[in-house]
């Protein structure tokens, strides 16, 4: 008997199940990571855009506080007294010209000063008498100020950090809304080019006010737009994420790496959707500055001063689309790697499983040549609980009726012999029977060759969960007290050695710094004090105190000072000193200051405090017997930045302002303050409070 084998094609059909297993997966794979791109993309997107929206308004109120800060110090400037003096000793030669007159002055003055040389005496009477010097050293403590000069009531140049590029300032816009028909008013200009500085910056003008409240001069500064919104330049957010600064009408205010004003962020018509909102995250396409599409949040400056001048200026912080969803890009190609992973793995899984499924077939096809060769008898055996199983069945009751016909053949064969003169005939009809019966059993033999399985696959769903975390980082303030507070705190920490153990010679260099950082804020806060003095915006909470327990609190403060050199701290305060209103906290400054000067003038001996009263005033003493004070220098102690001690020979420090802060205090309180003293003899400072109870003031 020939070997049987199953046909070549039947391998064919193997490769096409894998085939078709492997496709499935891939065509379920791409429409999984579509929707996965879909929905984690927009998740994404909208976590960036809510990041970059808190980012903006963080700037948007440093720009604010930044704005806020150069009208307080305008205003500062234009209520100084020095300044006003000085301008109000120029107005009167005005009061004997006619306007013609005037006009014609200034016309000259314009001519002669447009032709001079910054170098040119004339131009320095302007730049370096006592007020232009003035601004020259807050030229040189306020980097972000480019120009600062003030006019005198007619529009006349008084006095400037550096030579303007005309004289005459009252045929401006900003003087004459400074002025406004003499009324006063704040003047704050958009970002313009300030030719005299030749810097992109912002005007601000205030009127300078005397006593009366009549105005007597205009001061203006010009704020570098660069200095001013560096805040911006110094964010970075990414590779791609930046700030920009943009007006109302898509002006590029401050953006890093473009001069100002001269491009717009992107056209009017593609900002629509800002214009009616202060607040937003959008997609933007390219544009000329930005070779990618963007995604932008933006915020409008809201700032009072801004607004009422009727500027509007917008914050944007922006980044590259493809950045910002980096995340998710990167997700999608660990999924494509994994997918085509799993493709791989999965071809020779899908030849497995098809050879599975293929077994029973074969087993039918070898089974159906064996019966086309005669094998009537071969076993075919398949039991895979499915229709296979039940086709293998109806074939064996095929055959079966198959070889039942043959024995009938047999049979009649058998019977026809017995007749042999009809054997030919009978012969031919049981060849014919048979003939028909093999026909049909080589039709179904062939049916089943030609039969096929189809197979569906199946994929596992792939779900995975996306985090996002954010990072923002604070705001830092301009003031001097802020980072000085944070450096004396970090020396505190170091020096009680939480940061680690410290050498001797560490802790004495620590020391000095300490005392450096303590003596440099008490000077700040003694300029401070003074400079509210001086602008009258300093206030005061009266209340009916006792003079002598606020003096005992005091005195226990300084104690521990006086102990360090060995002196005697003593009280002489009187019995029944009646109350009065004074404000307690400024109170107890002018004792601190004097009680103060007195520890650091003696070197040995004692202070005495001590208390009198008269019929309409109380009476404090501060006495000490230190090194006194000479009586030509008396007149000079309570003037501010005064120390009576030489430069060389000087042995404490401080801003000279104590005493004329005291004073400040003391006249405030309707009162007096003096001192009795000679050199080698030892000092008394003392001052008066007027007696007032109730409502009185």
């Amino acid at each position: 008997m020939n070997k049987i084998s199953a046909p070549k094609q039947k391998i064919g059909l193997q490769r096409k199940i894998a085939t078709m297993v492997c496709f499935s997966m891939f065509v379920a794979m791409i429409v999984l990571l579509g929707l996965v791109y879909l929905s984690g993309s927009g998740i994404l997107r909208a976590s960036a855009g809510k990041q970059m929206l808190q980012v903006a308004d963080l700037l948007n109120s440093e720009v604010s506080q930044q704005v806020t800060g150069e009208v307080e110090d305008i205003e500062t400037y234009a209520a100084r007294p020095l300044w006003i003096q000085f301008v109000e000793k120029a107005n009167p030669k005005y009061e004997k010209m006619t306007e013609p007159q005037i006009l014609g002055y200034f016309a000259e003055m314009d001519k002669k000063w447009i032709a001079a040389d910054a170098t040119e005496p004339f131009v320095k009477d302007y730049t370096d008498n006592v007020i232009g010097n003035s601004m020259k050293a807050i030229l040189d403590i306020r980097k972000n100020v480019a120009e600062i000069f003030v006019t005198d009531r007619m529009g006349g140049l008084i006095a400037a950090s550096g030579k303007t590029t005309d004289f005459y300032q009252a045929d401006e816009e900003w003087w004459q809304k400074a002025f406004n028909n003499g009324k006063g008013d704040l003047y704050i200009s958009n970002i313009e080019l300030d030719k005299s500085s030749a810097t992109w910056s912002i005007s601000m003008a205030a009127p300078m006010k005397n006593s009366e409240g009549a105005v007597v001069g205009i001061c203006k500064q010009s704020i570098s737009a660069y200095r001013l919104f560096q805040v911006l330049e110094n964010l970075h957010i990414g590779n791609t994420g930046h700030a920009t600064l943009i007006d109302s009408n898509s002006n590029i205010i401050f953006h890093t790496g473009i001069v100002p004003m001269t491009k717009k962020f992107y056209a009017l018509n593609k900002l629509q959707p800002w214009r009616s909102k202060n607040t937003g995250v959008i997609a933007l396409p390219l544009s000329e500055i930005h070779n990618y599409r963007l995604l932008a949040a933006f915020a409008a400056v809201e700032s009072p001063y801004l607004l009422k001048y009727g500027i509007r200026w917008v914050i944007v912080i922006s980044q590259n689309i493809n950045e910002s969803l980096e995340t998710i890009i990167l997700f999608m190609r660990y999924l494509l790697i994994i997918a085509g992973i799993l493709i791989i793995i999965m071809l020779p899984i899908g030849f497995l499983v098809a050879g599975r499924l293929m077994k029973p077939i074969k087993k039918l096809s070898i089974a159906a040549e064996h019966i086309s060769k005669g094998e009537l008898d071969y076993a075919i055996n398949i039991h895979t609980g499915d229709e296979l199983e039940q086709f293998a069945n109806d074939f064996r009751t095929m055959i079966l009726s198959i070889k039942n016909d043959r024995q009938k053949l047999l049979e009649a064969k058998k019977e026809l012999q017995k007749f042999s003169e009809n054997l030919e005939k009978k012969v031919e009809e049981r060849t014919t029977d048979l003939k028909n019966t093999q026909e049909a059993t080589l039709n179904i033999l062939e049916d089943l060759t030609d039969s096929k399985a189809e197979l569906e696959g199946y994929s596992n769903d792939l779900e995975k969960a996306l985090k996002m975390k954010s990072d923002f980082t604070s705001t830092v303030s301009h003031e001097l007290r802020t980072p000085l507070a944070a450096i004396k705190e970090s020396i505190a920490i170091v020096l009680d050695e939480t940061a680690g153990a410290l050498g001797d010679k560490q802790k004495e260099f620590l020391n000095i710094s300490k005392r450096n950082v303590d003596r440099l804020t008490r000077l700040i806060n003694d300029l401070l004090d003074f400079q509210k003095m001086e602008s009258g915006r300093q206030t005061f909470n009266f209340e009916e105190n006792d003079i002598n327990g606020v003096i005992k609190d005091a005195v226990k403060d300084m104690a521990p000072l006086a102990a360090n050199k060995d002196l005697t701290f003593s009280l002489g305060l009187a019995g029944r000193i009646p109350k009065t209103r004074f404000d307690k906290d400024k109170i107890v400054q002018v004792l601190i200051n004097l009680i103060g000067n007195a520890i650091k003038y003696t070197d040995a001996g004692s202070v005495t405090v001590s208390t009198s009263n008269t019929a309409d005033s109380i009476v404090v003493s501060v006495k000490d017997t230190g090194i006194g004070i000479k009586k030509e220098d008396l007149h000079k102690l309570f003037e501010q930045f005064s120390q009576i001690e030489s430069i060389s020979d000087r042995r404490v420090g401080g801003t000279g302002l104590g005493l004329a802060i005291s004073k400040k205090i003391v006249d405030a309180h309707s009162g007096k303050i003096w001192v009795d003293s000679a050199p080698g003899k030892g000092s008394t400072f003392s001052f008066s409070l007027p007696i007032k109870t109730g409502n009185r003031e």
